[in-house]
């Protein structure tokens, strides 16, 4: 992992700009929508138990907010991918939570840096 104090690792996050040019915008504007329903998707499954489901979200999650350089983001989705096998109710709402206000923060910087998308 990628050692970083900001919510995205700029680094990552203008390398792949520029390795994507002009469809970065509308990676950017997929992940929001992606990760927006993912998150939703995730609370309902926390709330009903189904911790398979919530794996296989998690995993899509934690790949794609490594993609964008957001590492924290990534790091909380892959403590709530453990569900699937502990299943331990209490830990996931916790993981959930700080996955939610984790990408809270994300969303802010991307509106920072992307005003245009808003």
């Amino acid at each position: 992992m990628t050692s970083t104090t900001s919510v995205i690792d700029k680094q990552v996050y203008n390398e792949l700009q520029d390795i994507m040019a002009e469809g970065f915008t509308e990676l950017v504007e997929v992940f929001r929508a992606d990760t927006v329903s993912a998150l939703s998707r995730l609370e309902h499954c926390v709330a009903q138990a189904d911790a398979i489901q919530v794996g296989c979200i998690c995993h899509k999650l934690k790949s794609s907010s490594k993609l964008i350089g957001a590492f924290k983001m990534a790091e909380w989705a892959s403590l709530l991918e453990t569900y699937k096998d502990d299943h331990n109710q209490a830990r996931a709402q916790g993981h959930l939570q700080a996955l939610l206000a984790e990408y809270a923060q994300v969303k802010a910087w991307l509106d920072a840096d992307q005003p245009s998308m808003v």
